[in-house]
């Protein structure tokens, strides 16, 4: 996994966080955290951005 980003338009619903707490972060915003591990975490991250429900989280392989 080489980039995970969080677009405009979150709704800090924290679905994200509960999936994969190792990689994202909620606060006022949601992130990804500063040194995630993206490739021991990737299937998670997959699982976080299809049960976004605003459809703001990208990844790119």
């Amino acid at each position: 996994m080489k980039k995970v980003v969080i677009n405009p338009g979150c709704i800090t619903c924290g679905a994200c966080e509960f999936i994969a707490p190792e990689v994202f972060e909620v606060t006022d915003i949601s992130h990804v955290k500063k040194n995630a591990d993206l490739n021991a975490h990737t299937q998670l991250i997959k699982d976080a951005v299809l049960a976004c429900p605003v459809n703001v989280i990208e990844c790119e392989e």
